[in-house]
């Protein structure tokens, strides 16, 4: 796919979720940054949309629709599978009802609806009717819309390519695997081996954070002739996304796998990662499933939101509350039933992560003020917020080992706790937020610092 053809594609899906109310002027202006130094200079509207809000949303549509053309209905779905769909409130489902009939009119007009959109004609009056007949009547037509969604969903993730999109793709796309080591032990050479044998990864960045000379040196001995493995860092521990940041300016790749020194990647995954991009917008974070050696799911690999409730039930058990507020649950999902197939998510793990690197480069990268811990929680709300998709598929996999880095437990507490910390301070937006932020975070690092203690003890 040529990069003109790429760029037009994402103007269609971009336009129908900004028509859909699913993404702001500021998000239109972000990807024509980014899309104006893959042109040629061909594009000439793509300089007028990098000044989406000054212009309005009115004439930046136009401009959308005269770069990208008319919208398919594969397009439709495509920009509904960042949708998430149970986080939707009834009154945010009935203003997508009313945004998404006269784009269905015009297409049907044009070119006719596939059968899996077809029922989505009706929802608008639905809703309208259901006004007149009670809340009765509003639920079961929003029950119908959640089901619709999520049937799109799927069947958006699963769209194909054409075979010589499917040959373009493969022929040009090369995948560079960034592991950060800070003393991690033997498992590392396991991590390696199994990149190394992947004829999918075809480079291999490993930024040493602080490892034993002798690691090193074996390192070199095991894996220098393979040519696939370039160590970086110099020994500096600079923390993880400090770490992936540096590494990626080493690599060569068009994408990103950003993997933990002591997990072991499932052969086929690279294959899943790619597969679950479907033609969503950029900046795509995708994650995969995380497991131990029992093949049990583990924390962390899918998570909702982290919110303030969300850290008090996590961190500082709190999870009785959710009989008197059901908003008060964990942030991880691994106790609930594993999706078959990729699925929209909120957050996806560091341990396990896929991008582009265009995608990579206009998040600027992970937060390097993060050190260590909740930096893959940050980049995965700035690639929402900035119009993108966050997809989690259990048909990529990692076996990971944990705690075998030579790090005391309370160090690695004390950084998670200043992650949080962090996390709450930059995105608290009114004052009620960073109040909380700032009495929840001491008891935060307090909770983490203790159960330090009580492992040790």
């Amino acid at each position: 796919m040529t990069a003109r053809r790429r760029i037009e594609e994402e103007a269609r899906v971009l336009a129908l979720r900004l028509r859909l109310g699913l993404v702001d002027l500021a998000a239109v202006e972000r990807w024509a940054d980014q899309a104006i130094l893959e042109d040629d200079g061909s594009l000439v509207e793509l300089p007028e949309l990098c000044l989406a809000r000054q212009a309005g949303e009115r004439t930046t549509q136009v401009r959308l629709a005269t770069l990208a053309g008319d919208p398919a209905a594969i397009d439709v779905m495509r920009s509904l599978g960042a949708v998430k769909v149970e986080a939707q409130t009834p009154d945010e489902l009935r203003k997508l009802a009313d945004n998404l009939d006269p784009i269905l009119k015009e297409i049907d007009r044009a070119k006719g609806l596939p059968d899996i959109l077809k029922p989505a004609l009706k929802f608008s009056g639905d809703f309208w009717s259901a006004r007149v007949h009670g809340m009765t009547t509003m639920e079961s037509i929003e029950t119908e819309m959640r089901e619709l969604l999520h049937a799109v969903k799927e069947y958006a993730a699963e769209l194909p390519e054409s075979e010589a999109e499917k040959k373009v793709v493969a022929d040009n796309r090369s995948v560079s695997a960034i592991v950060v080591s800070y003393r991690t032990g033997d498992v590392l050479f396991d991590c390696l081996a199994a990149l190394v044998a992947d004829p999918q990864v075809d480079e291999i960045i490993l930024v040493d954070n602080g490892n034993p000379k002798e690691m090193v040196w074996r390192i070199d001995e095991r894996f220098g002739h393979s040519g696939k493995v370039k160590v970086t860092g110099g020994g500096e521990n600079r923390g993880f996304a400090a770490g992936i940041n540096l590494g990626v300016t080493k690599a060569k790749g068009d994408r990103l796998l950003v993997i933990n020194p002591d997990a072991i990647l499932q052969p086929g995954s690279v294959a899943a990662l790619e597969a679950a991009r479907g033609g969503q917008v950029e900046p795509i974070v995708v994650g995969g499933k995380i497991h131990g050696a029992d093949g049990v799911e583990q924390r962390g690999a899918r998570r909702r939101r982290l919110s303030l409730r969300s850290a008090a039930v996590t961190f500082l058990g709190m999870g009785w509350l959710k009989a008197f507020n059901p908003g008060f649950v964990s942030i991880n999902r691994n106790t609930e039933p594993e999706p078959a197939g990729p699925v929209a998510m909120d957050a996806v793990s560091g341990a396990l992560m896929y991008l582009s690197r265009s995608g990579f480069d206009r998040l600027w990268g992970f937060d390097e003020g993060y050190f260590l811990h909740v930096e893959d929680l940050d980049l995965c709300r700035r690639a929402e917020a900035d119009g993108g998709s966050v997809i989690y598929t259990s048909l990529a996999r990692a076996l990971h080992h944990g705690a075998t880095s030579d790090v005391p437990t309370i160090e690695v507490e004390r950084h998670k706790a200043a992650g949080l910390g962090r996390y709450f301070r930059k995105f608290a937006e009114t004052p009620a937020e960073k109040t909380a932020a700032a009495l929840l975070g001491p008891a935060i690092t307090l909770a983490l610092l203790a159960r330090a203690w009580v492992r040790r003890h």
